[in-house]
């Protein structure tokens, strides 16, 4: 028996802790080259996205670095983790 084929993803952007689409609702294909099928679709993102993810940043960052370095590092460390957990289904 062949095995199912997998269920479509879609990649929005994440701004300001959120998954959100694109402001023009473009995106782009994924295409599996050894099937030629569609797999998933990936956010294009415009300016209107940059200038917003920027500005979500901007606000984001006094808070950030009130952190102690100790503080700081303990989150990189976790994000680490998390790809190393994930690193199958992130490749």
């Amino acid at each position: 028996m062949g095995e199912a084929p997998p269920t479509e993803t879609t990649v929005n952007n994440y701004i300001a802790g959120e998954l959100c689409p694109p402001a023009s609702k473009d995106y782009l294909p994924i295409i599996n080259p050894s099937t030629s099928l569609q797999i998933g679709q990936v956010a294009l993102s415009s300016p209107q996205d940059v200038n917003t993810a920027v500005s979500a940043a901007q606000a984001a960052f006094p808070s950030w670095s009130s952190l102690t370095v100790k503080a700081r590092a303990a989150y990189m460390l976790k994000f680490h983790a998390l790809v190393r957990e994930n690193a199958q289904e992130l490749a």
